[in-house]
């Protein structure tokens, strides 16, 4: 519901009501309690409802029976007589396929022939007697259209389903009978198992014939394949396993003599090439060299080595021309030249050497040529051979495969077994189960309960009157200064003197309230309290006037210096409250007929002073718009403490507005659970579109006891739960 706040001028939208919108559990419960015979009168019609309408309807009974689906007596990891029969797999959709087999029309038509269930008028009309049926079930493998309605008859009450997790499947029946109903529950899962065994049977014997037949195709194909070999073996000269070992034997010792052959001859290679390498320069050679490894040239190395050193010590003495030091060069000289003619004959040893690998890798060749051809061939007659070979033994493993199948499906006694079983016969229910009563009666009330509930909710949203402070200032954007309780027994004296018969009721202290919070909210300085006050409301008779009245009364019997005027000069009602003659009123002042003195009256239970009024409607607004009733209110302003404005509704005329304007404050009145909203934002619109602020709403004629019942938390709520702090 899109709220309107009122203020400034101007109307502004507001998408969320925060009063509304926000989920109180306490206030809901409560508006739960205050229209609960709505919830309970719906509760009670829909009970009563489905109790008739349950009581007339036809009672039927459930059975139950339950089958279990074996397991053990499948092996997966084989061909046998079960694979033949459904390929089975244990698994959801194997148990699922039993169910509609426990459905089909087949099993149901086998069924009704073994209970010899004659078809109730009621249900499929005229039928034809049981022999005839059976007679034409028997001679024509399609039902006709009774058969056919009988079996559907009978299956629309058969209810089958598989138990969750578990290879159990539920097999129920429905009938007005109980034992009827246990009966034929028994009857399907025991035709079922027969079913299972006569299919096993049947698959048997359709399996054996099978396998006859193919046991001898199996046969010839053995000894077929077995011929082709032996054929195949001897025209190609292939003895089985021996020649072609030693074939690919000698191929591979070749393979690994032309390896090591060739690894000499690259060793051989390396050492000449190092030797070449190092022929001009013996001092070069590297330590693991083939010229290093020679005894004669390690001595002649040793020789040099200490020749050197030799020259070395010479050198540190004499010059080069020195006689030793030309011997020992000399002698140098010798040596190297003994060095390299050692070399040239290593040289010539590993040349030798390396010749001697070149042939040895030629003829290697030569011979693994030889017998790499001689295996090529021999491996093309080795592959169709092993086709051959492998066809034989695959048409061997078949035949074998078979012949112990054929074996076992002699052995009845494993076949005999239906791989299901009865867990637990149907008994005779107890309980009905249509109609479930206490499902569909606890059903209807909760339905009920929720119908009720959307009910009130309904019946809530569509009131459209203020109940509490809070909904008055979120829908109009101003202050509510106060709610004034409904004066109950007014006693003597009437309505206008409830508050001084009763000064300590909860009403006189909502008056007072309202006062002291009007002097707060505007000031705390004496000079800034509100002096002259406008009351009005939307509509008539909503409680202004008797605001007005309360107000003025209780605020001179307070002490202040207080005049009361009644500024409705169509419909005056302060004198009728008061139970005074309006002989003198304010339009006699106006009108310039009397002074003010003799129109202004002295209330004497309270001491507060009244202007009253007298109906005047077509001079009305002329005289409340006059110079005169301005320069009035300034006087009177200055004279009392608190001077009250009792104007006529805002809706029907503009006087509160005119009036508003010569005031301090404004009392917008609202009566509580009554006033439309609408009527409410649009009365106080008048006042915002001229930009008037100093205007504050006011709740009247609040009933405490419901209010205390709506849970709002305001000040009225304590009026209700806390009424001993008031006395009458």
């Amino acid at each position: 519901m899109t709220s309107v706040y009122i203020k400034n001028g101007q109307n502004q939208s507001n998408g969320h009501h925060f009063d509304e919108l926000d989920v109180d559990l306490r206030r809901l419960l409560m508006l739960l309690w205050r229209r609960k015979w709505i919830v309970i009168t719906v509760m009670i019609i829909a009970f009563l409802s489905a109790f008739f309408i349950t009581s007339m309807l036809q009672t039927r009974y459930t059975a139950n029976s339950l089958l279990l689906i074996e397991t053990d007596k499948i092996d997966h990891s084989s061909i046998d007589v079960d694979s033949f029969m459904s390929n089975m797999r244990l698994d959801t959709t194997i148990i699922l396929s039993e169910v509609e087999v426990l459905k089909s029309q087949e099993l149901g038509r086998k069924v009704v022939q073994k209970l010899n269930m004659l078809p109730e008028k009621s249900e499929a009309g005229a039928f034809k007697s049981l022999s005839v049926m059976n007679s034409e079930m028997d001679n024509s493998s399609v039902l006709d259209q009774d058969a056919a309605r009988i079996v559907s008859s009978f299956l629309s009450r058969v209810h089958v389903k598989p138990v969750p997790g578990s290879y159990v499947i539920q097999v129920g029946y429905t009938a007005e009978d109980p034992n009827k109903a246990a009966l034929v529950a028994n009857t399907i899962v025991d035709v079922y198992i027969e079913e299972r065994l006569n299919s096993k049977f049947r698959a048997t014997q359709k399996v054996t014939t099978w396998l006859d037949g193919r046991l001898d195709e199996l046969r010839e194909q053995v000894r077929v394949s077995e011929a082709a070999v032996e054929q195949y073996r001897s025209e190609n000269g292939l003895i089985s396993g021996s020649r072609y070992e030693v074939t690919g034997q000698q191929l591979s010792e070749m393979n690994s003599q032309l390896v090591s052959a060739k690894s000499e001859r690259a060793n051989a290679e390396a050492k000449l090439n190092e030797i070449k390498k190092y022929a001009n320069n013996p001092s070069a050679f590297a330590q693991d060299s083939a010229v290093a490894n020679d005894k004669n040239i390690q001595e002649l190395k040793k020789l040099e080595t200490a020749l050197l050193q030799r020259k070395a010590d010479l050198s540190s003495r004499y010059g080069k021309r020195h006689p030793s030091i030309i011997n020992v060069n000399a002698e140098l000289a010798d040596l190297r030249a003994k060095i390299r003619t050692e070399i040239a004959n290593v040289a010539i040893t590993i040349e030798n050497e390396l010749s001697l690998a070149e042939q040895k890798v030629e003829l290697l060749e030569e011979n693994l040529s030889e017998v790499t051809g001689l295996k090529k061939g021999e491996n093309q007659s080795m592959i169709r051979l092993r086709e051959l070979e492998r066809e034989a033994e695959s048409n061997r493993m078949i035949f074998d495969t078979f012949l112990e199948t054929y074996k076992r499906s002699d052995q009845q006694e494993e076949l005999e077994e239906a791989d299901a079983r009865i867990l637990s016969y149907a008994a005779p229910p107890e309980a009905p189960s249509y109609p479930n009563k206490p499902l569909i009666l606890s059903l209807t009330t909760a339905i009920a309960l929720f119908i009720g509930i959307t009910l009130v909710l309904i019946l809530e949203k569509l009131d459209n009157a203020f109940r509490s402070a809070s909904q008055l200032e979120s829908r109009t954007g101003y202050s509510c200064y106060g709610l004034i309780p409904t004066a109950e027994n007014p006693g003597k004296g009437g309505l206008g003197d409830y508050i001084l018969n009763k000064p300590s009721s909860a009403v006189s202290e909502s008056i007072r309230t309202l006062r002291m919070v009007l002097n707060l909210r505007n000031g705390q300085t004496e000079k800034d309290k509100p002096k002259v006050v406008t009351i009005t409301s939307s509509l008539p008779a909503e409680g202004k006037t008797t605001l007005s009245t309360w107000l003025a009364r209780l605020s001179a019997k307070s002490g202040e210096k207080v005049i009361v005027i009644d500024c409705d000069l169509r419909r005056p009602n302060i004198h009728r409250l008061m139970r005074q003659s309006n002989d003198k009123t304010i339009v006699d002042y106006l009108s310039g007929n009397a002074p003010l003195e003799s129109v202004v009256t002295k209330d004497e239970a309270s001491g507060a002073h009244v202007i009253y009024a007298r109906s005047v409607p077509n001079s009305a607004l002329d005289l409340i718009s006059s110079k005169k009733m301005k320069d009035l209110i300034a006087s009177l302003k200055k004279a009392y403490d608190l001077v009250i404005l009792d104007t006529p509704a805002c809706l029907a005329v503009s006087d509160a507005r005119l009036l508003a304007n010569e005031s301090d404050y404004t009392l917008y009145i609202v009566e509580w659970d009554k006033t439309p909203r609408e009527v409410v934002t649009t009365g106080v619109k008048q006042f915002s579109d001229f930009g008037y602020e100093n205007l504050s709403l006011v709740l009247s004629n609040v009933d405490v006891k419901r209010h205390a019942r709506y849970g709002y938390g305001d000040t009225a709520y304590y009026y209700g739960r806390f009424k001993e702090y008031y006395t009458e």
